[in-house]
C-alpha cells in the first residue's frame, strides 16, 4: 500500500518517541541483564571485568532511555541502533572461543524486532546488512562463533524481521484510509493520544478542512472522478504538509492536519494547503488547552470548522480558549440546573406507552430556561459534552429502574458516535446499570448517524460489546447522512428512527411518502424495528402506521416532561389516560429534538 504520509519511523510512532522509547528500554534492559548475569555465572572468566563493564553500561542505557527517552526525537533512535550493535561486537569480541559469545549474539534479534517495528524499509535494510555484517566478522575474523550458530541466527533474525513487519503493515492498514493511503479517523485518535502523551510543551494545533467544496464540480462526472480528486489532493497535501505534521482523512471530504509549534505554525501551514488546493477551503483550527485530551481537542476543531463552513468560502476560524465555559457548564451541574425531561415512546398499533427518550434541559438561576440548541453546541466545543452525556445517562438509568415493575419499558439515551471511541465508554455505561438496577434489555442507546464513523473499529466494537449485554442499539435521524445504506450493514443496530423532517413531509396522498415507505421496507428485511419522530398529527400516526412503522414519538402522544407522567401513563390500565392532557402538550413553537 502506498503511504504518501510517510516520511520516517512506520506509523505507530508518528508524532512521538514515546513508543520506541518504550521498547527500546525493554531491548537494553534485557541485553545487560543477560550479561550481567552471564558475567557473574561463569567462574574463573578472565573477561569478567570488561563484560561487566559493557554489561552496566546496557543497563544504565536503558534505565535513561525509560525515563527520558520520550523526549528524544524520533530520529534520534536512528543513531542509537549502531552504537547498540557496537555494544553487541564488543560482548562478542572479548567472549571469543568461549560460549558467553552465542548469549551476545542471541540478542540481536531484539535489534531486528526493533528495527522493523518502527523503521522506514530503507533503514531497516541498511541496520539488518549491518546485523548480518556482524554476524559474518565474528565467525570469520574473530572465530566467536560456530558456523551452524551463525546460519540459525541470520535464519531467526529473518523470522523475527518478517514476522514484525507484518504485524506492523497490518495495525497500520485498520488505521490508514484505502482511497488516500493517509491515516483514517481511528488512525488520527492514537496519533492524537500519543503526542498529547510525549510531547513536552503540548504546542500542538489541530487544523480541520473541509474539501467539499473542491469536491462538488467532480460529482458531476460521478464516483470516480470524485475519488481521484479526494487521491490527488491527499498527495499534494501530503508533499505540501512537510516532516513532523500529520495529514489524516477524518471524514468523506473532512482532512486533519496536526501541527506542532503552535498558531503560527498552524496558520502557515494551512496557508500552503490552500494554495495547493487551488479552490474554497473552510477550516477550524483548535490548539492544545491544559487539561484537554484528545477527544476535547477534536470536538474544538469540530466546533470552529462548524463555524467556517457557515461563514463560507475559504473562512479560518480559531477555537478560542473555553475553559471558562466549561468551567460555567460544570458548576451549574454542581448546583442542579440541569434536569433530564422524559418524552413518551408508544406502540403504534395501540397507543401505548412503550418507554421515553431523555432529554436534557437546562434551567439557569441567572438566565432562566436556555433552550438546548443554545446551550448543547457550547457544550461539545468546549468538551462538557461528555460528562453531561453520562450523567444524563445515569440519570435516566435510576429514573427507568423506578417505573412499575412488570410492565415492558425501555429508556432511550442519546450518545455521540465520538463517545463510542472513548476507551471507557463501555464501562461507563456497564456501571450507570449496576448502579441503578436498571435490566440492560431496557436500555436503548440512540446514536446519531451523522456523528458515527462505520469506519471507527472501536466505536463499531464498543457498540457489539454492548448488544452482547442485552443494550439496543438505535440509529437516530436515519437517511439524513451521507451514506446511509452503504454504511447501515456494518452497524450492529436493533431499531431504526425515522427523522421528523420525513415525517413532517408526509401529506395527504400516498405519493408524499416514498422515503418512509423505503425505511421502512428496508427495516423489515433487515429485521429491525422502526420510530418515527416527530408525530404531530394524526394523519401522519396513520400513513405511519399503514406503512408498518412500529412506534411513535412526537408532540400528538406527549412532550418531553416529568419522569413522573411516564410511570403514572405504564401503570396497569393506564393506556386511555395517554391523549389527555397529563402528556399531551398545548401548541408550541417546534417540536423537541435529539437532546433538546
Amino acid at each position: 500500500m502506498r503511504r504518501v504520509w510517510w516520511s520516517g519511523p512506520r506509523p505507530s510512532v508518528i508524532a512521538s518517541g514515546s513508543a520506541m522509547a518504550r521498547l527500546a528500554s525493554v531491548c537494553y534492559l534485557t541485553g545487560g541483564l543477560v550479561g550481567f548475569l552471564t558475567a557473574w555465572l561463569v567462574p574463573a572468566w578472565d573477561e569478567r571485568a570488561a563484560a561487566l563493564v559493557v554489561s552496566t553500561v546496557a543497563l544504565l542505557a536503558g534505565v535513561a532511555i525509560a525515563l527520558f527517552g520520550a523526549r528524544l526525537s524520533v530520529r534520534a533512535f536512528y543513531l542509537a541502533i549502531f552504537p547498540t550493535l557496537g555494544l553487541l561486537a564488543v560482548q562478542m569480541g572479548m567472549q571469543r572461543g568461549h560460549a558467553e559469545a552465542v548469549a551476545a549474539a542471541l540478542l540481536l534479534p531484539l535489534v531486528s524486532m526493533f528495527l522493523h517495528a518502527f523503521y522506514d524499509h530503507r533503514s531497516c535494510l541498511i541496520a539488518d546488512t549491518a546485523v548480518l555484517v556482524l554476524l559474518v566478522v565474528a565467525w570469520v575474523a574473530w572465530r566467536a562463533l560456530p558456523v551452524a550458530i551463525v546460519g540459525t541466527l541470520v535464519c531467526v533474525n529473518a523470522v523475527v524481521a518478517s514476522v514484525t513487519g507484518w504485524l506492523v503493515h497490518t495495525a497500520a492498514e485498520a488505521e490508514t484510509d484505502l482511497l488516500t493511503g493517509l491515516p483514517n479517523r481511528r488512525g488520527l485518535n492514537r496519533v492524537l493520544r500519543s503526542a498529547l502523551a510525549g510531547d513536552a510543551d503540548h504546542r500542538l494545533v489541530l487544523v480541520l478542512l473541509d474539501a467539499g467544496p473542491l469536491r462538488s464540480p467532480a460529482a458531476r462526472d460521478g464516483t470516480a472522478a470524485e475519488d481521484g480528486l479526494l487521491r490527488t489532493l491527499a498527495a499534494g497535501w501530503s508533499a505540501e504538509a512537510g516532516s513532523g505534521t500529520v495529514l489524516a482523512r477524518y471524514g468523506d471530504t473532512t482532512f486533519a492536519v496536526l501541527v506542532r509549534g503552535g498558531v503560527p505554525a498552524a496558520t502557515a501551514t494551512l496557508e500552503r494547503l490552500r494554495a495547493v488546493a487551488g479552490g474554497a477551503v473552510p477550516a477550524g483550527t483548535a490548539r492544545w488547552e491544559p487539561g484537554d485530551d484528545h477527544a476535547t481537542l477534536v470536538n474544538r476543531a469540530e466546533s470552529a470548522l462548524s463555524e467556517a463552513r457557515r461563514a463560507g468560502g475559504s473562512a479560518t476560524v480559531h477555537h478560542e480558549d473555553t475553559s471558562g465555559i466549561a468551567a460555567g457548564f460544570e458548576a451549574a451541574l454542581d448546583a442542579g440546573e440541569f434536569s433530564v425531561a422524559y418524552q413518551p415512546i408508544v406502540a403504534a398499533a395501540d397507543g401505548r406507552v412503550t418507554g421515553a427518550e431523555a432529554l436534557v434541559r437546562w434551567s439557569s438561576r441567572a438566565r432562566g430556561p436556555i433552550p438546548p440548541d443554545e446551550f448543547i453546541p457550547d457544550a461539545e466545543r468546549c468538551g462538557f459534552i461528555r460528562t453531561l452525556d453520562r450523567w444524563v445517562l445515569r440519570t435516566a438509568c435510576r429514573t427507568a429502574a423506578s417505573w412499575p415493575a412488570g410492565v415492558p419499558s425501555k429508556i432511550t439515551v442519546n450518545v455521540s458516535g465520538r463517545e463510542l471511541d472513548q476507551p471507557d465508554y463501555y464501562d461507563d455505561v456497564v456501571a450507570a446499570l449496576a448502579e441503578s438496577g436498571l435490566a440492560a434489555e431496557r436500555l436503548v442507546l440512540e446514536v446519531t448517524e451523522s456523528t458515527l464513523d462505520a469506519d471507527s473499529v472501536a466505536a463499531l466494537e464498543v457498540l457489539r460489546r454492548l448488544r452482547t449485554l442485552g443494550i439496543r442499539i438505535a440509529i437516530d435521524d436515519f437517511g439524513t447522512g451521507y451514506s446511509s445504506l452503504s454504511r447501515l450493514h456494518r452497524l450492529p443496530a436493533d431499531i431504526l428512527k425515522i427523522d421528523r423532517s420525513f415525517v413532517a413531509a408526509l401529506g395527504a396522498g400516498e405519493e408524499d411518502a416514498p422515503i418512509v415507505a423505503a425505511i421502512t421496507g428496508l427495516a423489515r428485511t433487515l429485521g429491525l424495528r422502526t420510530v418515527a419522530e416527530g408525530v404531530e398529527d394524526q394523519h401522519q400516526a396513520d400513513v405511519l402506521r399503514r406503512y408498518g412503522c412500529d412506534e411513535f414519538q412526537g408532540w400528538l402522544y406527549g412532550r418531553a416532561g416529568e419522569p413522573e407522567r411516564i410511570a403514572a401513563a405504564l401503570a396497569p390500565g393506564a393506556g386511555e389516560r395517554l391523549s389527555g392532557p397529563s402528556l399531551r402538550s398545548p401548541a408550541s413553537s417546534g417540536p423537541s429534538r435529539g437532546r433538546s
